[in-house]
């Protein structure tokens, strides 16, 4: 009896919890300019900044540089797409087929048809997102929209608002492995107020008994194609060990929590500041003090353009780093916060540290991207406006 009650509890939890298998994207050197990735948080993250134009010439890098994308479906039927799931933004889009042919970002993603969906609605609205280099543009539909595939069951209805992007600035997404963005922070900082896809998922109890998602991301380089999973409604034991530590949200904007500390060789960082957990971002950045002061506890040796490197045989020697996040200690080995990337058959090693300075009230602000996300598995409890974190398998 008791194995039939337990066997029933198991069920019901995996039938109320949705898998996205998740894509990674090998490093290559090409890939990273830091000062790229700084202007692009920053305009991320300082309202109203203005991209430094002279300097640099896109703004979309730290894109780019996301390692992790899945599959969503949109429409009757169904039209797939590689999607990029960010934390740090609160949008969805893809591109539109209405994209011109000089488009070239758009030309070879996979693109939305509105018409050969019998589900959609053109609402005529238009939606812009300021870039760097310029304004993604595009009109909004109305259409369903399904997790993994339509067949999943974590479906919204055919009222689900989302950017068709007819232009997309620049030359960054030309090479990007994702077709468009999902954002998944929260609708106080959507563009036109457009509710989420989870929105409709979570408020849908028959499929949904928590509201919540969670990341685990491979590590493995060697293992590309299982690059880890996202789940909704629901978190995979299989993929942490111990207990889930549960840190408050300080604010309904981002998925911002406050950094107890960082210590390195006894020093400390960062005490009582805030940091915000971003799925969108692959570095891990804060003050550029603090930054070079940790770069230099490392031995890290600076390239230029913000970047530092340390000889990838000196990277199993390198000290622990360790956030304290209320009142739990999370450590990282210099496997982890070091990332090896290749260029015309070379590896090098560099940081995955990089500093940025926010200023109020947004700032200073430390962001927590992919360095640290692959190194603990990460849920987003919109339910009860927290993040826990526990040591990824």
């Amino acid at each position: 009896m008791r194995t039939l009650l337990f066997l029933a509890a198991v069920c019901a939890v995996a039938l109320s919890m949705m898998r996205v298998p998740m894509t990674k994207v090998v490093h290559e050197r090409e890939q990273y300019n830091t000062k790229l990735i700084g202007e692009y948080l920053k305009q991320k993250y300082i309202k109203n900044y203005k991209f430094n134009n002279d300097a640099y010439n896109e703004g979309l890098s730290d894109y780019q540089n996301a390692q992790y994308y899945g599959t969503l479906s949109i429409g009757t039927p169904p039209q797939n797409f590689k999607i990029l799931f960010d934390t740090g933004s609160s949008n969805l889009w893809v591109p539109c087929s209405d994209c011109p042919s000089n488009n070239l970002a758009c030309q070879f993603h996979a693109k939305f048809n509105c018409k050969k969906s019998t589900t959609c609605t053109a609402t005529g609205a238009q939606f812009a997102i300021q870039y760097g280099s310029g304004s993604m543009t595009g009109v909004v539909d109305n259409d369903i929209v399904c997790f993994g595939d339509s067949k999943s069951g974590f479906c919204t209805d055919k009222t689900q608002g989302f950017a068709c992007a007819e232009q997309e600035p620049g030359v960054s997404f030309v090479a990007a492995k994702f077709d468009g963005i999902l954002g998944m922070g929260f609708d106080s900082i959507s563009v036109n107020k457009i509710p989420q896809p989870m929105d409709q998922i979570f408020a849908n109890t028959a499929i949904c008994d928590q509201q919540l998602f969670a990341f685990w991301l491979s590590r493995d380089a060697n293992d590309v194609a299982n690059g880890g999973e996202m789940t909704l409604c629901g978190m995979d034991s299989n993929h942490y060990t111990g207990q889930i530590a549960w840190a408050p949200l300080i604010a309904d904007d981002y998925w911002r929590i406050k950094l107890d500390k960082l210590t390195i060789k006894g020093a400390s960082y960062g005490a009582g500041v805030a940091a915000i957990v971003d799925t969108g971002t692959s570095l891990l950045t804060g003050p550029t003090d603090d930054i070079t002061k940790i770069q230099k506890a490392i031995g890290a040796i600076p390239l230029g353009n913000g970047e530092y490197t340390v000889p990838c045989k000196l990277v199993p020697a390198l000290p622990e780093i360790t956030f304290t996040i209320a009142g739990k200690d999370f450590k990282l080995a210099g496997k982890d916060y070091i990332l090896q990337v290749t260029s015309q058959g070379t590896t090098i090693c560099l940081s995955g540290f990089m500093g940025l300075d926010i200023p109020a009230p947004n700032g200073p602000l430390w962001i927590l991207g992919d360095v640290f996300i692959g190194r603990f598995y990460s849920v987003f409890d919109r339910g009860n406006d927290r993040v826990g974190f526990a040591m990824s398998k």
